[in-house]
């Protein structure tokens, strides 16, 4: 049931999730007042002070993380400028080499795999890295050392469809390792979504296992595709083994 008249499935998503970021500001923004309140109601110790006041940094941490979540979330969701032809690979790759120290030391094995013929699509080419940053962060966040990721990029008739599925590795976790928080994997899968949204795409997550598929529209198939160049060199540098289907 749509509870937002009027409005898209994506437009509705997208609402529910900005009126979700702004109950969880107001949330440890209460909790601040309160525990001004209740300090200056009572006779409060020095020790206590400093436990109010490290609490209340813990909360003004959590407000902050959400009133940045929602700006981006808005901004995210309104038309841009410099809308390009962009090859999607070619921005994958370069994230990738961007992210390779950070992806050598979560330990992760990343497969890339690109179509022989890639037609362009339309994007803003400083969002659309933003965006693969945001769903690679998000794989990280779920995974553990010994993980496999792999990347897909599909060129069905008039779409092109970047797939990132995350598979357990055989190894148990090690001691120590934890995933990030839930909220933050959740925040960096919605700010994607927004950008291949706004961008006239299609963004869908699958968990158990972990699947994210970007369906952007591409030009008429009367336009000639391009071929992806693949600098093998830099490749080899990287903890990704590259091929095409």
């Amino acid at each position: 049931m749509n509870v937002y008249p009027h409005t898209s499935p994506s437009q509705e998503k997208f609402l529910h999730t900005l009126t979700t970021s702004l109950h969880q500001m107001a949330q440890p923004l209460s909790t601040i007042q309160a525990s001004l309140e209740l300090a200056l109601m009572n006779s409060t110790t020095a020790e206590q002070y400093q436990a109010i006041a490290e609490d209340l940094l813990q909360q003004l941490r959590r407000a902050v993380e959400s009133m940045q979540f929602t700006a981006w979330l808005a901004r995210f969701h309104q038309p841009v400028a410099d809308v390009n032809e962009v090859l999607l690979s070619a921005a994958l790759e370069s994230v990738i080499s961007d992210l390779r120290r950070t992806l050598e030391t979560a330990q992760l094995q990343l497969l890339f795999f690109r179509p022989e013929q890639e037609r362009l699509i339309r994007i803003s080419v400083t969002r659309l890295r933003q965006m693969l940053f945001y769903v690679l962060q998000a794989v990280q966040g779920c995974s553990q050392p010994g993980d496999l990721v792999q990347v897909d990029i599909q060129a069905p008739a008039g779409h092109l469809v970047l797939r990132i599925q995350h598979s357990r590795g055989e190894n148990p976790p090690a001691e120590g390792t934890t995933p990030s928080p839930e909220s933050v994997v959740q925040r960096a899968l919605s700010l994607a979504e927004a950008i291949v949204s706004c961008a006239g795409g299609e963004f869908n997550v699958t968990t158990n296992p972990l699947l994210i598929i970007a369906d952007f529209p591409v030009e008429s198939e009367s336009r000639a595709g391009a071929v992806a160049e693949t600098k093998l060199s830099e490749v080899a540098s990287l903890p990704v083994a590259a091929g095409s289907h």
